[in-house]
């Protein structure tokens, strides 16, 4: 198999509205650390496939369409067969067409997605190069625990989940996967490419462009190195970035792992998840050149309802009717509700359905998700998939808010409300499980196919 990489400086200029948070009038003024968009692109011979790592927080299906054809009218690289891959940093431009409720209505006047557009010539710049210099690779593979990420799901003394609380004795996908690409004849180091899991908030409300954490630990492996790092969130859903800033209130306390408090927490987690990925990198040994590249693309089809029945939109609009909240706006109750009585009639829509495509070189999958998908998903996919390392991805190709699983929607917090003001429709409590399973059905697809 070749493999080329390239990175782009995608850097917005100043001035610009920063995503996250759910303050619209959060405008950059400053720059803390470039944004990049890195590329790897693969081919056998028969097929080519471009996986890009964007410093962005999440591009919607939409617009990764619109970006995924003006790469492939480019470089001739088939639109299924590219993920765009959101680092999910917080201090970035909103580069989201679609529109959330209330004050997370950030960017109101969407100059995220003109910045976007704008940037795409850089990202294409960036595959053009990376498949301009394809060599034949050999690469070696290592995965082991980091503490770059930690759930965020903490609860306090009474069982509330509080809400970025972090806790250690949760469930998380604390696995990180490395693998390191030379040149298959000279032995020239290549690329590298890093998965692990954790919102990359630990900037936190700092007005500063940033790519957070990741971007300080592909500075770090790149200085080792000199090779582009290619960087994919993993199971971000429930995890955060392990911060040692401590908060507390009547009943709970803990360590922070949902926004940082600037530069010191982004230096903080990106140096650990660097020494953790170093550690990895630093003690490879054997590189095989037997990569066969795989690809495969399928849709996932998951059941959903409305997040509210008919009854209760209608019971909320009346008591809320001609209400305005301190911001002088409606209350987000309300605008949910009217969204939700609207959407109860027009047709209903019970299922969604997403296009998937797993890519496979070697002993390694990538399993992307438009979603933020809790760390049971992944950890399942880990157990049961039938390559040596099924690494699942979030915010690909497309965003969906929150995916939790069962045991989560329960107990509620922020995420399973958070996905109420993303679409009208939520998925129903049983699609994780269903969406586990339909691809682990597309990765035995791949997986038969290398065995042949």
């Amino acid at each position: 198999m070749k493999a080329g990489f390239a990175v782009s400086d995608i850097t917005p200029e100043l001035g610009i509205y920063l995503t996250g948070y759910g303050l619209p009038e959060r405008l950059a003024n400053g720059i803390h650390s470039p944004l990049h968009a890195g590329a790897m692109v693969l081919d056998d011979g028969k097929q080519q496939a471009a996986v890009i790592s964007l410093d962005w927080c999440a591009v919607d299906w939409e617009l990764t369409k619109w970006i995924r054809t003006e790469i492939f009218k480019a470089t001739g690289i088939a639109e299924k067969n590219i993920l765009l891959s959101s680092t999910h940093t917080h201090s970035a431009p909103h580069t989201i067409l679609d529109r959330t409720l209330g004050r997370t209505s950030v960017d109101p006047e969407n100059k995220g997605v003109e910045y976007a557009k704008k940037s795409t010539p850089a990202i294409i710049d960036a595959i053009i190069r990376a498949k301009d210099s394809m060599r034949e690779v050999t690469a070696a593979f290592a995965e082991g625990m980091t503490e770059t990420g930690v759930s965020r799901r903490g609860m306090d003394r009474n069982g509330v989940v509080r809400g970025f609380i972090a806790d250690p004795f949760a469930i998380c996908d604390n696995f990180m996967t490395a693998v390191h690409f030379k040149d298959a004849e000279t032995m020239e180091d290549l690329g590298i490419m890093i998965h692990c899991s954790a919102h990359n908030t630990a900037m936190g409300l700092d007005y500063r462009i940033s790519s957070d954490w990741c971007g300080v630990m592909k500075k770090r492996i790149g200085q080792r190195y000199n090779v582009p790092v290619i960087f994919i969130n993993g199971a971000i859903g429930d995890v955060g970035p392990r911060t040692n800033r401590w908060v507390a209130g009547k009943t709970f306390s803990g360590y922070g792992a949902g926004g940082g408090d600037g530069e010191s927490a982004a230096e903080e987690v990106g140096s650990r998840a660097a020494t953790d990925a170093l550690k990895l990198l630093e003690n490879m040994r054997d590189f095989r050149s037997d990569l066969p590249l795989r690809i495969n693309t399928a849709t996932i089809t998951l059941p959903q309802e409305i997040h509210m029945t008919e009854k209760e939109a209608k019971e909320i609009i009346e008591k809320y009717e001609g209400e305005k909240g301190e911001d002088g706006e409606p209350s987000v109750d309300y605008q949910l509700a009217k969204v939700a009585y609207e959407t109860w009639q027009q047709p209903l829509q019970p299922e969604f359905s997403f296009e998937q495509t797993v890519i496979s070189f070697g002993p390694l999958a990538l399993a992307p998700f438009p979603f933020e998908v809790f760390s049971i998903f992944s950890l399942r996919l880990r157990k049961y998939g039938p390559f040596r390392y099924n690494l699942l991805c979030s915010n690909v190709n497309g965003r969906n808010a929150y995916f939790p699983d069962k045991g989560s929607i329960v107990y509620g917090g922020y995420e399973v409300n958070c996905r109420k003001t993303v679409r009208p429709y939520v998925l129903k409590p049983e699609a994780g499980d269903m969406a586990v399973s339909q691809t682990l059905d597309s990765l035995e697809t791949l997986k038969i196919s290398v065995d042949l």
